[in-house]
C-alpha cells in the first residue's frame, strides 16, 4: 500500500473533527490569499505556499478518486475543501 493510498485511508476513516485540518484548513489559507487589502508578511508566504502544496496534493487524491468513482474519497478531498475555498472567498469580497 502506498503512502497516498494510506493517507486516503486514514483520513476517510477517521472522524470529520481531525480530517479538517489537513482537508479544510490550507484551502481556507489559499482564499485568504487573495483577500483585496491584504499585507504579505514572510510567514503568511511560507504558509500560504504550504497550503498551496497541501491543497495541490488533496486536488491530485480527489481527482484520482474520480476515475475510480470513489465517491467518499472524491466529497473529501475535491467537494470539501473547493467549497471551504468558495465560502472563504466571498467572504473575503463582500
Amino acid at each position: 500500500m502506498s503512502l497516498t493510498e494510506k493517507y486516503t485511508k486514514y483520513l476517510n476513516q477517521v472522524s470529520w473533527i481531525v480530517a479538517e485540518i489537513p482537508l479544510l484548513i490550507p484551502p481556507a489559507i489559499v482564499a485568504y490569499l487573495f483577500h483585496p487589502n491584504m499585507n504579505y508578511p514572510v510567514k503568511l508566504i511560507i504558509v500560504g505556499f504550504l497550503s498551496v502544496v497541501v491543497t495541490l496534493f488533496n486536488s491530485y487524491i480527489g481527482i484520482r478518486a474520480v476515475f475510480k468513482k470513489d465517491v467518499e474519497t472524491m466529497f473529501n478531498f475535491l467537494v470539501l475543501p473547493f467549497s471551504m475555498a468558495v465560502f472563504v472567498l466571498y467572504l473575503g469580497f463582500n
